[in-house]
This record gives structure tokens, C-alpha cells and sequence, in this order.
């Protein structure tokens, strides 16, 4: 026989602590040149911000223009999201004696200066993991529903 699925209700939920229900993932991204760096995931008005802001109006041949997205730079503009938002270490990649220290301008040069773009794919991954995105995320998911 099938196991029964059990489904939430709202009684469920307005039990429960706020801080609990808004509460967003912790996880650490592993670099070869920094070591371990805290991450938290974004929430759904920096992910829609930082999808924007990686948005750019390109022309289809016709007279008109389509919207594209740039990924790698949106990978980037997610890990620095991550990094930022962390409460778990001063670090992050806008930090103005970091930027200066690198000789660039930008906390998107920072990025791609300190990590390998197999480590920007894959930090950008964990940070989207922990966001939402991903197969991480519903096996998470499953195990939260079988343990409840």
C-alpha cells in the first residue's frame, strides 16, 4: 500500500515562529586560493535584483531589441550576494582595502580574480542550492517532509 502524503495546513504553519519560516539557509562555498567562505542564500527580491541588473537589451536585426541575459555575470552578482549577506565572517568581495589590495575597482573583478571560473560555476551553484534551485534543495526538501 502507498504511503499517504501528509500536507500542511495553515493551522501548521501560524504556529510556527516567523524567524523560522523566513529563515534562510547557511552553507560555505570551498575556494583553492581563499579556503572556506560563509554563504546565505538570496531571497526572492535580490534574486529578481540581481537578474535585472544582469539583463541587457540586445538588437534582433529588425529594428527592435530582446532581452538577454548575461549568466556569467549573474553567477557572479549571486556569489557576492552570498558572500555579502553572511553574518558568519567580515569577508566579502566589495570590500573597498580588498579592491584595493587586488588592483580593481569592482567586487565582480574581485570574483573573478580570486576564484578559477570552475570555482565561480560552482560557488554560484551552492549559493542557488541553498536559494532554492536544484536538486540539493529537493532532497532537502524530501528529508524535511519524511521527518515530519
Amino acid at each position: 500500500m502507498a504511503e499517504k502524503s501528509k500536507f500542511i495546513n495553515l493551522e501548521d504553519i501560524l504556529t510556527r515562529n516567523i524567524e523560522d519560516l523566513t529563515a534562510l539557509q547557511k552553507g560555505e562555498i570551498e575556494t583553492s586560493k581563499l579556503g572556506t567562505i560563509p554563504v546565505t542564500a538570496i531571497d526572492n527580491n535580490e534574486y529578481k535584483q540581481i537578474k535585472k541588473d544582469c539583463m541587457k537589451m540586445v538588437p534582433n536585426g529588425t529594428g527592435g531589441m530582446y532581452p538577454e541575459l548575461d549568466d556569467d555575470k549573474m553567477m557572479i552578482r549571486v556569489i557576492i550576494a552570498g558572500v555579502d549577506k553572511d553574518d558568519r565572517s567580515n569577508f566579502t568581495f566589495a570590500n573597498k582595502q580588498l579592491l584595493d589590495h587586488l588592483q580593481v575597482t569592482t567586487a565582480d573583478e574581485a570574483v573573478t580574480k580570486l576564484l578559477s571560473p570552475g570555482e565561480v560555476i560552482h560557488a554560484a551553484t551552492d549559493v542557488q542550492d541553498l536559494s532554492g534551485f536544484g536538486p540539493k534543495a529537493k532532497k532537502v526538501k524530501e528529508e524535511e517532509v519524511k521527518n515530519s
